[in-house]
């Protein structure tokens, strides 16, 4: 019952935004370009499944309006499945649910809970350095941090690549 209500109170104070956790907050398109810095913790759960905190900073943009991006503080938890056993590396589908702090220093400066899904492709750089390019699908729920404005929240793909640190940790 509790976790109704929660999920209610997010749905009636929405904004719409753009999106990974990191999110572009104007509404300009539902296709938007991500980059972000980030450090992981990912602890093995079973052979194909993790689950992963994590957080960071990065810029996102819309397609339309290229020149202009917003960036931001994320943290998430993230829930993996990897398509081959116990490599926990290449492909992998995830869901997650994170929050944000954005802003373009002039006129945005929001917070947002996204949910959302994604495509993944994990590549390491070093043993604790690794790459992630991703195609996500989200819906961020955002607030203004100074007048609340209310939007309506609004599906957003977003092609993006993540670099940071990674702690894997097996059983």
């Amino acid at each position: 019952m509790k976790r109704i209500i929660i999920a209610a109170l997010f749905l009636f104070l929405t904004i719409s935004a753009y999106c990974d956790v990191i999110y572009y907050p104007p509404q300009k398109s539902f296709l938007s370009y991500s980059a972000e810095l980030i450090y992981s913790f990912e602890k093995v759960n079973k052979p194909k499944t993790t689950t992963s905190l994590w957080g960071g900073f990065g810029c996102v943009g819309s397609f339309n309006n290229f020149t202009e991006p917003a960036v931001g503080l994320e943290v998430a938890i993230e829930r993996r499945h990897y398509f081959k056993e116990n490599t926990f590396k290449h492909f992998f589908i995830s869901g997650y649910l994170g929050a944000a702090y954005m802003t373009d220093f002039k006129y945005i400066s929001d917070f947002g809970i996204v949910p959302g899904f994604k495509l993944n492709y994990k590549g390491q750089l070093s043993p604790q350095t690794v790459i992630e390019p991703y195609v996500s699908l989200s819906v961020p729920f955002t607030w203004e941090t100074e007048d609340f404005d209310s939007y309506i929240p609004l599906p957003v793909i977003t092609v993006g690549i993540r670099i940071g640190l990674c702690n894997l940790k097996t059983k």
